[in-house]
């Protein structure tokens, strides 16, 4: 029993240590000022446009992953994101008797960083096969989290406001990560394979993903912002650390999950708040102060709740 509690800690650290360590690095490269706003900026767009559209293509081409068989993990996913969002909409009341802020909230608690933090402890839990039902997950539940945000942003912010649906969608449809995946299940059902040296060009491009985009989320983080934290920015991420991944790998056990899929699931929900969940605020004129709150707290203490998570499910050997 002793030696199972060992292996246990031992896989949990050797999954979520590397990958905190180098956001850490991150925090510590931009306070020494050995990188600056501009170059995370510059390394954010590089990430999003080129090096992670690369990676899920590559990693969903080669994965040999069986499409007919996803669709339970699918829909599950899919399922997971919208009831979750609805439940934390319907919750929201409790937490904050300021409208303005309840979309914000609500934002931070369903919205995990799928892209980066979570794709990143897929393919360190599970290698490759990870990384393709990382990407599967990325591709299903990411226009969810689009459309989602926006609707409560705006719905909290601009009562008056009608959404505007097509550009919404368009958006969605335009997103490098979405069209890249898109592509790769496309060419994963018609048997494509590529040239040798557009496949070695691809990894080397890919390899840079998770390493540059952990830096990136190292020095965008805000100690000023933890400062400043507030109740409700307590509140929003105990429920994204603890109530929301809890709740999921839970239904997901019952639903007949497991192995690698319950895994890379609980990973990718447990994850912590998605660092463009500030920009969008920002940009429509919300409480971008609570935002950053929320991201700078849910990222340093996804430390602990995904390294218990993990070794949990490990222990009891259900992924």
């Amino acid at each position: 029993m002793t030696s199972n509690y060992l292996q246990a800690l031992e896989f949990t650290f050797s999954v979520t240590a590397p990958v905190f360590l180098i956001v850490f690095l991150g925090l510590y490269l931009k306070r020494k000022r050995h990188i600056n706003d501009e170059f995370i900026g510059i390394a954010s767009r590089l990430v999003f446009n080129i090096c992670l559209p690369t990676l899920m293509f590559l990693s969903i081409l080669n994965s040999g992953i069986n499409l007919a068989e996803q669709g339970k993990l699918a829909i599950f996913a899919a399922l997971a994101a919208i009831i979750s969002f609805y439940s934390f909409w319907w919750l929201s009341p409790l937490l904050t008797q300021n409208p303005q802020d309840r979309g914000v909230a609500v934002q931070s608690a369903f919205r995990s960083n799928l892209g980066i933090v979570g794709i990143a402890l897929c393919a360190k839990a599970y290698g490759d096969p990870g990384l393709a039902v990382g990407a599967l997950l990325l591709a299903v539940v990411t226009p969810i989290y689009n459309i989602l945000s926006i609707y409560a942003l705006t719905k909290s912010l601009r009562q008056d406001e009608k959404l505007q649906w097509h550009r919404l969608l368009l958006d969605i449809v335009k997103n490098p990560l979405i069209v890249s995946i898109t592509c790769a299940l496309i060419g994963l059902s018609m048997g494509w394979q590529l040239p040798a040296i557009l496949d070695e060009t691809g990894h080397y491009l890919g390899s840079m993903t998770l390493p540059l985009a952990l830096i990136t989320i190292g020095g965008s983080l805000s100690i000023s912002a933890l400062k400043k934290a507030s109740t409700l920015s307590a509140y929003t991420v105990f429920a994204k650390l603890v109530l929301l991944p809890t709740v999921v790998t839970s239904a997901a056990w019952w639903y007949g999950l497991d192995g690698v899929e319950l895994g890379c699931l609980a990973l990718m929900f447990a994850s912590p708040t998605a660092a463009a969940g500030f920009v969008m605020v920002r940009a429509i004129g919300g409480n971008h102060q609570l935002a950053s709150n929320t991201i700078a707290l849910s990222m340093l203490g996804s430390a602990v709740s995904i390294s218990v998570l993990l070794y949990l499910l490990r222990l009891h050997a259900l992924a």
